[in-house]
This record gives structure tokens, sequence and C-alpha cells, in this order.
């Protein structure tokens, strides 16, 4: 399976996108790109040793996929921050709740049961990514605001305790398997 060109295209994404990926390395949106470019890695390893199966190929399509959408949306915050990776930084925060909330949102609308309390937090999960987007382009931000949706944020992920982001699979993935 060598040759199984999604693993060239991951290399030269890689490669293409080095100093970035190198600069999240140390960054707070790590969470979003490091684990998935090491679990990628890692399978592409494993198919140069002929031990890659089926299963770990999905993973592996699915995984560059999320990757690909993540730096890509990464790279057009730093295109508007002017390419300025403290001010990317300085954001970062803003940035890793618009991720985490648009995905969260994402899984609880696939849940099939959906009762008033759900749709009321749908409609606060919207507010609150409005709120950290346009903290990302404001200078003032209220800062009991942000500890409100921040909290809002972690009674959600307690609530809804059977939602996993993909992120945080891939950490899981790494640490099992000691990548």
């Amino acid at each position: 399976m060598e040759n199984f060109s999604v693993f060239k295209d991951f290399e030269s994404y890689v490669t293409e996108n080095e100093k970035l990926i190198n600069y999240l390395n140390n960054s707070l949106l790590n969470d979003l790109i490091i684990p998935i470019v090491k679990t990628l890695t890692y399978l592409e390893n494993l198919d140069k040793e002929d031990e890659l199966s089926i299963d770990n190929i999905e993973i592996f399509e699915f995984g560059f996929e999320y990757l690909f959408e993540n730096l890509e949306q990464i790279k057009i915050y730093l295109h508007q921050f002017k390419n300025n990776y403290e001010v990317l930084e300085a954001k970062s925060v803003y940035i890793k709740m618009i991720f985490q909330l648009e995905e969260f949102k994402v899984e609880l609308t696939k849940k099939e049961e959906t009762d008033t309390e759900m749709k009321r937090d749908l409609k606060k999960i919207d507010e609150a990514i409005n709120f950290f987007d346009e903290s990302l382009t404001s200078t003032i931000i209220i800062e009991h605001e942000l500890e409100d949706y921040l909290r809002f944020y972690y009674e959600l992920t307690d609530k809804y305790d059977d939602i996993y982001l993909v992120s945080d699979s891939f950490n899981e993935y790494c640490a099992n398997y000691g990548i």
C-alpha cells in the first residue's frame, strides 16, 4: 500500500505547512493539529511496514480531512491577522472555542431526540460562537461574558458527556499508542 496517494498528499501538505505546524506545536491550538499529525505519521509508518488495516486507512483519511479543514481555517485566521503569529496566539482561546463549539453543535444535532433543553443549548451555542467570532476582531472583551461562555461550554461537555470531539479522539489515540 506504500503507493497509496493519500500518504503522499499528506506528506506534501505537512511539508507545505511545516512552519505553521511547528508553531502550533507550542500553541493553545495544538490539540486541533498536532495529535492528528502525529497519528497520521504513525499510520503512514505502519503502511510502510505493510501493517495498516482497512480501519486504519479510514482513520487516516478521516484524520487527514480533519487536519486539512482545521489548518486551512487557522490559515484564514492568520491571514486575517496579517500573518502575525503573536496575534494568532493572543486570539487562540477564541479560535479554539469556535472550533470546539462548532463541532459540538454538529455532534449535538446528530442526536435522535431533540428536546426543549437541547434546542436552548443549540441556540446558546450559536450565541457563544458569535461572541467568540466577534472577539477575534474586537479590541474590547467583556470579561464576564467571556467567563459565562467558557463556563457554558464546560457545562455542555458535562451535560452531554457522550459527545466526543475529534481532537479528543486523536489525543486519546496518541496516548493509547504512545505516540
